[in-house]
């Protein structure tokens, strides 16, 4: 049996495909779908944005990994191949929270996590007995996955030398744009050290992604693997939220293990507005003295914001920029926010009938799909681009690299200069990863 899996690219809102040479990052689906995939099938492994699909190469299966912003895409590949006899099978998150909308455009739709029921859908191929949905009857445990097959891959087409690595699913938190615990439950999970240290010895490389939602979501369980990745000499990246901050051991240990960045979802500095998507977690009178923490052990890191929501004015934008440029954070993304279907925010705004372009998400633009409260559409989007604009203006570099020179410089000036010259072609930075 030769089984193809492709993570489609993202698409512009006139249907042309988004196309590079090279992708910043490897993502963990491609190689570790193929781990999970039963021996003795054949896999061939297709990253989209930069691969060319060859249609006439004689394939038993095709699988589409399908996010919101890859859907378009994902529905034009299934079509040609199934124009062709080939049976096409759709997963990932668009496909557990649209289910019905996907099947309009495969034959086969697997919902939720991909471990019980993926080699089943495998030998019911090879039987030529595929149901037109799977669904796993519970969540994961977590315990003795296979190792991703990373070797499949191209590790060259990525500029970003880490590997991606999984320690743990899902996030303790609810807040009501975000999609993780409707696809991965409101429960907490995370796989054994031991495993985890097994993981990180076999990789062919000392650097790691590790592309948990949130690795400090259990402070216990983050301790203990931070201690047992100390005599692993590796360097990781990771995201956390920013009360990580608030256990200076944690940060230690991170340190000692190896931390190089973290990512942080802030998404605003009005309490109003974190309040409005239940993100309680965030305070924002102690953002400056949290970040501090990260300074003062030479942690790098980014930031998450979000814009347009409902306790959100004009002013926001000013306000945020005011308190990067205070704090001189080495990087940050900007962003309207884009609750997808089947989360507690977007179904409110159906509720209100606030929803004016719901497509918005699935193209690449950064478009307000809706009604904000206290402004316009437009003034959210361009409010975004013109932090971008700011936050990435060679005046705005320097003063946060060299008014002093401070230990984020090496690490972060290449980037910023990357970003500098996206924004400039209106381009959004995050299209890169």
């Amino acid at each position: 049996m030769r089984l193809l899996i492709i993570q489609p690219t993202t698409t512009f809102g006139d249907g042309t495909s988004y196309r590079t040479k090279r992708r910043w990052i490897m993502g963990l689906t491609l190689p570790y779908l193929a781990a999970l995939t039963p021996r003795g099938v054949e896999v061939e492994l297709l990253d989209d944005r930069y691969m060319k699909i060859d249609y006439g190469r004689s394939y038993d299966l095709v699988a589409l990994t399908t996010t919101i912003a890859t859907a378009a895409r994902a529905y034009a590949i299934a079509a040609e191949f199934r124009r062709r006899g080939v049976p096409v099978v759709m997963g990932g998150f668009h496909a557990s929270l649209l289910p019905e909308e996907c099947l309009e455009h495969c034959d086969v739709v697997v919902e939720g996590e991909a471990e019980y029921v993926w080699p089943e859908l495998v030998e019911d191929c090879l039987a030529r007995r595929m149901k037109r949905r799977y669904k796993a009857d519970r969540f994961h445990d977590l315990k003795n996955l296979p190792l991703p097959r990373w070797e499949l891959l191209d590790r060259k087409k990525y500029f970003v030398p880490f590997l991606p690595l999984m320690t743990t699913r899902g996030c303790p938190f609810n807040c009501t744009f975000c999609e993780v615990p409707v696809v991965y439950g409101t429960r907490y999970r995370h796989r054994p050290i031991g495993e985890v240290v097994e993981d990180i010895k076999r990789i062919p490389t000392r650097k790691i992604q590790i592309v948990d939602d949130n690795i400090a979501g259990s402070r216990e369980y983050a301790r203990e693997l931070f201690k047992a990745m100390i005599p692993l000499h590796v360097r990781w990246s990771c995201l956390w939220t920013i009360n990580t901050s608030r256990d200076t051991e944690l940060l230690d240990l991170a340190v000692k293990a190896g931390v190089y960045h973290v990512n942080i979802g802030i998404e605003s500095i009005s309490q109003a507005s974190l309040g409005s998507i239940n993100k309680r977690q965030n305070t924002v009178k102690e953002y400056r003295e949290l970040l501090r923490e990260l300074e003062r052990r030479g942690i790098f890191y980014s930031l998450n914001f979000l814009f347009g929501l409902d306790e959100d004015t004009p002013e926001i934008f000013g306000e945020t920029m005011a308190f990067l440029d205070t704090i001189k954070a080495p990087m940050a993304f900007f962003n309207t926010v884009t609750p997808r279907e089947g989360t507690l925010m977007r179904q409110q705004l159906q509720d209100e009938g606030r929803i004016i372009n719901p497509m918005a998400d699935r193209y690449l633009g950064m478009q307000c799909l809706f009604k904000p409260k206290n402004m316009s559409a437009e003034e959210v989007e361009e409010g975004v681009w013109d932090c971008f604009r700011k936050f990435y203006s060679i005046p705005a570099i320097l003063r946060r690299f060299f008014a002093p020179p401070n230990s984020y410089l090496g690490q972060g000036l290449p980037s910023n200069l990357i970003f500098w010259w996206a924004v400039r072609q209106r381009k959004d930075p995050v299209d890169f990863y």
